[in-house]
């Protein structure tokens, strides 16, 4: 994608218009316009400016890419107040959280990440951990000057969340675990092998109509079929893909990936969040990992599989405000 900077020129019209508006999107060029929906869909339902805008009207505003000792993390945030931090799955960037993340804007600080290997992150060399991973975000946090926050992580992003809390236990203060596990076992090592050798025979919309069956649960299926449609496209037009040799390192750090002996030692207010139909991760591994967690709560979401965030991001974002709201914070 070209640099959000070079849109500046309308700078003095666009700042004539909320960005909320419909006249906001109609002053920016197409090109732009187009480039922006693609990053943060339906924005004229918020009212709080999410990250990238700065670039357009502040151009000289550096973009939200994190420099780390090696590489670098891009992140999205947008919102004020008490840090909500978003983490995405296995070859998910910062976008699979863009309606949850402008859901609780008005309530939180949220910061959508790409993981290492994904988005507009860095591309690594080697392999790595998910413990290497859990370090991106405690550089990140601290590149940031956020000393606490709470987590929501997505499946590989929900391995992410138990190894940074782990680690940097005073440094959460509530985890939500989506479509996540405590340890992988030889059925789901098998499933990721095929995942990885699909990937590197595929193109990337014909993988995502390949795994789609895993991802996704009949019903949606039955009632989406233009997001099923959309989702593919969505692979093909992707500006920053993820090539299979990035896929394949993210896929076996997962597949690394063991917590049962030391999630009991997780304090934090944690809720396990499971659809009810996922495959790729059943809610009988979701209900392993919650009662190995001490302060946990677990939920089942009914018809849903492995992406409740894509499939009703409404019964998604209501079982995280459940979970907020007993805790006091909204």
């Amino acid at each position: 994608m070209r640099a959000l900077s070079q849109y500046h020129p309308t700078r003095q019209a666009i700042c004539q218009a909320s960005w909320t508006s419909q006249a906001f999107w109609n002053r920016l060029p197409n090109s732009a316009a187009k480039d922006l929906r693609g990053q943060f869909q339906t924005p004229d339902r918020s009212t709080h400016e999410p990250s990238f805008l700065k670039h357009i009207l502040e151009p000289d505003t550096p973009m939200p890419l994190i420099p780390l000792t090696n590489h670098s993390i891009f992140l999205e945030e947008a919102g004020s107040g008490e840090s909500l931090v978003f983490l995405s799955g296995l070859g998910g960037d910062h976008r699979a959280f863009t309606v949850a993340q402008r859901h609780f804007a008005p309530r939180f600080r949220t910061i959508a990440i790409d993981n290492r290997d994904v988005g507009q992150s860095s591309r690594l060399d080697g392999g790595y951990t998910i413990h290497d991973m859990a370090q991106d975000l405690a550089d990140v946090l601290d590149h940031l000057e956020i000393p606490v926050a709470h987590l929501v992580g997505h499946s590989l992003g929900g391995m992410i969340a138990q190894e940074f809390t782990l680690s940097w236990p005073e440094r959460v203060r509530s985890l939500v675990l989506a479509s996540t596990h405590c340890g992988g076992d030889p059925w789901r090592h098998a499933v990721l092998e095929s995942w990885i050798l699909q990937r590197h025979r595929l193109s990337a919309p014909e993988f995502a109509a390949a795994t789609l069956p895993w991802l996704v649960a009949p019903a949606f299926f039955a009632s989406a079929p233009a997001q099923l449609e959309g989702l593919i496209r969505f692979a093909e037009k992707n500006p920053w893909p993820q090539d299979p040799s990035a896929f394949e390192r993210q896929a076996r750090a997962a597949m690394s990936f063991e917590s049962r002996t030391r999630a009991g030692s997780i304090s934090a207010s944690t809720l396990v969040l499971v659809g009810q139909a996922d495959l790729v991760n059943p809610p009988r591994n979701a209900w392993d990992l919650a009662r190995t967690i001490p302060n946990s709560q677990f939920e089942e979401l009914p018809d849903l599989g492995h992406l409740p965030h894509v499939e009703d991001s409404r019964a998604f974002r209501t079982a995280l405000e459940r979970f907020y709201l007993n805790l006091g914070l909204i």
